[in-house]
């Protein structure tokens, strides 16, 4: 069940990303509301994820109902970019609270592909029931 809530989680904040990402030029008041309801949605998912696999399966993604489809290979990578995703997340939201456009905007470049590229990854490598 903790891989259905996660999914749900991480497409919550996907949908919240896309329309804050949107909004960016248009209404910046609505942009920060957006990307601040999915940062949230993201850190409450990252710990729903680790709390399921770690207190509740003993550390194992198999008991916490996260069967991978791919090599480990592949599962490692994809949790070394989500690892790195989530780090560029707070450094999007700090440069974006603290008015650092230039950064703010290089950010963006790598952090939007990467999070959508973790996003995706996830719901390809992983499938909830065997």
């Amino acid at each position: 069940m903790s891989y259905y809530i996660v999914n749900a989680g991480m497409s919550l904040a996907m949908a919240l990303f896309l329309a804050g990402y949107g909004l960016r030029r248009r209404n910046n008041r609505q942009h920060r509301r957006l990307m601040l309801a999915a940062i949230a949605t993201t850190s409450l998912t990252a710990v729903v994820l680790l709390i399921a696999v770690h207190a509740f399966a003993g550390g194992d993604f198999r008991v916490a109902g996260f069967f991978p489809r791919a090599p480990q290979w592949v599962v490692l990578a994809h949790r070394i970019a989500a690892g790195v995703a989530f780090l560029l997340m707070f450094a999007m939201a700090w440069t974006g609270y603290r008015r650092i456009r230039v950064w703010h905007v290089r950010l963006h470049f790598v952090f939007f592909p990467l999070f959508v590229l973790v996003y995706i990854s996830g719901l390809l490598i992983f499938e909830g029931t065997r």
